[in-house]
């Protein structure tokens, strides 16, 4: 038979499960954000890279046009 003792216990171990629960789920959701964050400055550090390498092959093109055009 249950006592009065044992129901409070078992709420409180509920309770404490619960709290567990939350702080694994808090820990999960920042450790996703964080590495959101991360993948998202690493991808934008990639695609400022190819917008450099193209504005180079721009500058290097147009560059060799315009002497191709002088010289014929």
């Amino acid at each position: 038979m249950w006592h009065k003792d044992d129901i409070h216990k078992e709420i409180y171990d509920m309770e404490e499960e619960m709290e567990r629960r939350e702080d694994q789920m808090r820990f999960a959701a920042g450790m996703s954000d964080f590495f959101s964050i991360v993948l998202g400055v690493i991808l934008i550090l990639i695609l400022i890279l190819l917008l450099i390498s193209l504005g180079n092959w721009l500058r290097h093109d147009i560059r060799t046009t315009v002497l191709s055009l002088d010289i014929g």
